[in-house]
């Protein structure tokens, strides 16, 4: 399997739809955004340390991650980097004399405080690591070496089992995976220069990482997208195992939740989610798609990208938390402007990354988002308005008269696809969970791609008398912001009329009644009657729409989608015909 990477000029003046508007939101909240602003001062303060603003002690964790992410994003969109640039000629003279950034570290026995710079300085050992993917600069190679030889020093102490036990419990933000997800940066040196040093201590470090109840899930998926890379440089297969079972585990434990989201703490400790977690179960899935060619986590990825990962970017491009209620999201919101707004950042220009594959002469159109592929001989551009019209443009240039096959892939949430050309339908031939599309293209060929979206309901198991309503990729659900008499008290005796089990139609809602927003999603509007709690005799109506959409905002709404369905209500299925 051929991996396209490839960067435009920029998102969106290329590319029109949702995934590059989200792209856009995000780098331009960086670049230009306030409260708080990322200026230099601000960005740095953790690498000196400076206390003035929170998380300084997490030494490199800001500017770490900046670095990264605005390194790919920025060549990704084609924007100038004499601002990152300088960032990171800042950096390095801040590093001290053993190698490490920020404050001191202990002599002897490992200090919570010790686990907090171990952490910020795993994050910036891969932010410039990043960076010098996109601009070699050598002394930017010779600081991460530097840092790195600092890890191998101690190296030894840290993966002692006694350290092990003291912080493999439940500290959570200075737990053990402050330690291992130094592995990420670890294995990216030795690829980088092939210093067996940092490939044995990675190896070390993969042998010490496991998984228990109430671990902070972003180290915990950190690591493991570490050793995904450990794989793919030793090509050692039972790394990729490893990372396969744990992945199967995290399902298994109880810690996906429906809307395609981990928890910030794994379980019992469900009580939100979190930005960096997000991302990091995406980027995940989307690797072990890309080096298994499993469907599973394709399937996974997309639901995690159409649902809880779009859900947690909020208006202001920041990512963030959400408190995890009974029925859905509550209120307090928290835009995590400190980690996670970069570490989605960085998740959409790995989205982008894998939008489009090349295998055995045949271009594979994976998901049906924004994407460009450019091959010997071929270009494809894929402008997405599945929210608006169900749809996407494909747009194929190809470079010769030769005969070429194109591969759609036909979703489970697809009750059907469709293909073509203006004036003309295409007939797609069906394989493996494709439709293939195989004749000589012309330049500037424009092929419209309809999705036919099946509606489905997934009961839940506690209590069972509640369901989840999903259209075509997306989660729907009732906030207040639209539907406020449905939280009407006692709103939790609510009854809404939709039958326990089966495809059901539901009934367009029909326009929003305000001005289009860029996360719209129309063709998901849909009227959901239900019994009030406190007037049953009265049947009422409230909006049913998917949580995807509240990146337009409001931040502080309470969102439902889990949804309590009457019983015995089999005979009021006509009214959704």
């Amino acid at each position: 399997m051929k991996r396209i990477c490839l960067f435009v000029l920029s998102a969106s003046c290329l590319l029109g739809g949702d995934l590059s508007s989200r792209f856009d939101l995000t780098l331009n909240r960086i670049l230009k955004g306030d409260s708080p602003k990322f200026d230099d001062g601000f960005i740095l303060a953790d690498a000196i340390p400076q206390n003035t603003r929170r998380f300084t002690e997490f030494s490199g964790d800001v500017s770490g991650r900046y670095i990264g992410a605005m390194a790919l994003a920025a060549q990704r969109a084609g924007t100038a980097s004499e601002g990152l640039d300088r960032i990171v000629t800042k950096v390095l003279l801040l590093q001290k004399a053993d190698g490490h950034f920020g404050g001191p570290f202990s002599a002897g026995k490992v200090q919570n405080s010790d686990m907090s710079i171990l952490w910020g300085n795993g994050r910036l050992l891969i932010g410039l690591l990043e960076y010098y993917r996109v601009k070699p600069r050598p002394e930017v190679l010779a600081a991460a070496r530097k840092l790195g030889d600092f890890l191998v020093s101690i190296g030894p102490l840290l993966n002692s089992d006694a350290v092990r036990r003291e912080y493999n419990g439940e500290k959570f933000a200075v737990g053990y995976i402050c330690w291992t997800q130094n592995l990420e940066g670890l294995v990216e040196l030795y690829r980088v220069t092939r210093d067996d040093r940092y490939l044995a201590l990675a190896k070390d470090i993969a042998d010490c990482t496991d998984r228990h109840p109430s671990q902070h899930s972003h180290g915990f998926l950190t690591t493991l997208r570490g050793m995904v890379d450990l794989y793919r440089v030793t090509r050692d297969s039972r790394y990729l195992a490893r990372v396969e079972e744990e992945w199967r585990g995290v399902h298994e434990s109880g810690n996906v939740l429906v809307q395609g989201g981990v928890p910030e703490m794994f379980a019992p400790q469900l009580k939100r989610d979190e930005g960096c977690s997000e991302a990091d179960w995406l980027r995940l899935t989307l690797e072990l798609w890309h080096e298994t060619g499993k469907p599973e986590y394709l399937r996974q990825a997309e639901h995690t990208l159409f649902n809880e990962f779009s859900f947690n970017q909020f208006h202001t491009g920041d990512f963030g938390h959400h408190r995890l209620g009974g029925s859905g999201n509550e209120p307090p919101f928290a835009r995590a402007w400190w980690c996670c707004t970069f570490h989605g950042l960085r998740a959409l220009v790995a989205v982008f990354e894998e939008v489009f594959r090349e295998k055995d002469g045949i271009v594979y159109y994976d998901l049906p988002v924004d994407g460009r592929f450019r091959a010997q001989g071929l270009s494809l551009r894929a402008n997405a308005s599945l929210g608006r019209n169900a749809t996407v443009r494909l747009t194929v240039t190809p470079a010769d008269a030769r005969r070429r096959t194109i591969a759609v892939r036909v979703p489970e949430w697809a009750a059907d696809v469709t293909a073509a050309l203006p004036g003309l339908t295409l007939a797609g031939t069906p394989r493996r969970g494709y439709l293939e599309f195989a004749r000589v293209w012309k330049s500037g060929d424009v092929v419209t791609i309809h999705y036919t979206m099946k509606t489905r309901l997934l009961p839940s198991d506690k209590p069972a008398s509640r369901v989840a309503v999903f259209y075509g990729p997306w989660l729907l659900a009732v906030d207040e912001s639209a539907s406020a008499n449905y939280f009407d008290e006692p709103s939790s005796q609510n009854q809404v009329l939709l039958p326990a089990s089966g495809e059901i139609k539901l009934e367009a809602a029909g326009p929003a009644g305000r001005p289009a927003t860029p996360f719209d999603v129309p063709v998901a509007h849909f009227k959901l009657k239900y019994l009030p709690g406190g007037y049953p005799i009265q049947p009422a109506t409230a909006l049913l729409r998917p949580m995807a959409e509240f990146t337009n905002g409001p931040d502080s709404n309470r969102l439902d989608f889990w949804l309590p369905v009457k019983a015995q209500i089999e005979k009021l299925d006509s009214t959704y015909q």
